[in-house]
């Protein structure tokens, strides 16, 4: 069988002929992102396509290798370890784009150049980046198309610049409304100009004690807090200040324009249908993301959201880095069977996961998803 595109897939569930698709396909769980789609805007009355591309990161604990895929085809993720922060390597990160290949840039010749409604037009070397440098420090990144259960994010230590001291270089003028960014793929989009300004603002030319790799923007992206992935471009060139509002590329085809990140959470552990010994104590363990306000309290549900326990924040390191955690599940007095275990993470402003599962593309169109992750498991006697 051929794979399936998302435009099909869109056309199929148009025609009531995508579940019975699935069901051919054996499909059961988020699949493989598809090839690229066409850098052009949807066709009239046609549901926008995605931004994933490429997907599918395997997290390991800081220090070890993630564990081997086990028969179901299901990642099992490294354990957590006290006083470890969980952190994704490079060639595991997930990958987006929009399909026109990873750029060549030659860093001695390479400049970013930023314009507009400036006072100063600057022209800056990655030697000159690399000058105003604030050392590291560490963020998550989520793609917006990050469906419940998804593995379309990641953790690491980036090498960065505070955007902030590059716009007083640049002096804005009066009026300013919007920094426009560019990639050297085409991408393009724009974020307010207070948020440019914000002290979590950077600019990353390293990535886990490394140059920024040619699959994730080498040689400059952009690190905006609070929001996903489809608002911070890779192999950044140009930085345009704009006194007018401006509609970037995923917004144009009906994704959300301010992209700010869902709480959300993840079971990790167990996995899904995994064989569970009653009588056995279950350590119930994932993450959760809340961005700019953070995750106050992570919740488990071990009968299918009937009751909720609180699960120990086993690592939480800034509200823009992922929290850890875990729940112990007494299974002693229990019937053997199948059991729904669920995750709802509360964010600091108070808002809270809620509805279990998701739709066509993960229910994230067009702002993201922050529905429940939920796990179904097996106990045996």
């Amino acid at each position: 069988m051929q794979p399936v595109t998302r435009r099909e897939i869109f056309r199929l569930s148009a025609t009531g002929t995508l579940a019975a698709l699935l069901a051919a396909c054996g499909i059961n769980r988020p699949a493989a992102a598809p090839a690229p789609q066409s850098p052009a805007g949807p066709a009239a009355g046609e549901t926008p396509v995605s931004p994933t591309v490429a997907a599918a990161p395997t997290e390991a604990t800081a220090g070890e290798s993630a564990m081997a895929e086990g028969a179901s085809g299901t990642t099992h993720v490294a354990p957590v370890k006290a006083g470890e922060m969980r952190v994704t390597p490079n060639e595991d990160f997930y990958k987006v784009d929009i399909g026109r290949g990873t750029p060549k840039i030659n860093p001695a010749t390479y400049r970013l150049r930023i314009f507009g409604l400036v006072d100063n037009e600057l022209s800056l070397s990655l030697d000159d980046l690399k000058t105003m440098s604030s050392g590291t420090l560490m963020r998550t990144m989520e793609c917006i198309s990050n469906p419940v259960g998804g593995d379309l994010i990641g953790n690491a230590v980036w090498d960065v610049v505070p955007f902030a001291t590059i716009l007083e270089k640049a002096a804005p003028k009066g009026g300013s409304v919007e920094i426009i960014t560019r990639g050297a793929d085409g991408f393009h989009t724009s974020i307010p100009i207070e948020l440019a300004r914000d002290p979590e603002a950077f600019l990353a030319f390293g990535m886990n004690g490394e140059p920024l790799p040619p699959d994730h923007g080498f040689p400059v992206r952009c690190l905006w807090p609070g929001r996903y992935g489809m608002k911070q471009p890779k192999w950044l060139t140009e930085i345009e200040v704009t006194d007018k509002p401006y509609t970037g590329y995923w917004e144009r085809q009906g994704w959300s324009n301010i992209a700010a990140i869902k709480v959300n959470s993840q079971i990790e552990q167990p996995t899904a249908l995994e064989p569970i010994t009653i009588g056995t104590p279950v350590t119930v363990s994932g993450r959760a993301m809340a961005g700019r306000s953070g995750v106050k309290k992570v919740e488990v549900s071990t009968d299918n959201g009937e009751t909720w326990h609180e699960a120990e924040l086993t690592q939480v390191k800034t509200p823009l880095v992922w929290a850890l955690w875990t729940y112990t599940w007494e299974t002693g007095d229990l019937p053997p069977g199948r059991h729904v275990l669920q995750a709802r993470a509360t964010d600091g402003d108070g808002v809270t996961q809620a509805g279990v599962g998701g739709g066509l593309l993960g229910g994230t169109f067009p702002e993201g998803t922050s529905r429940i992750h939920a796990v179904v498991v097996t106990l045996e006697s």
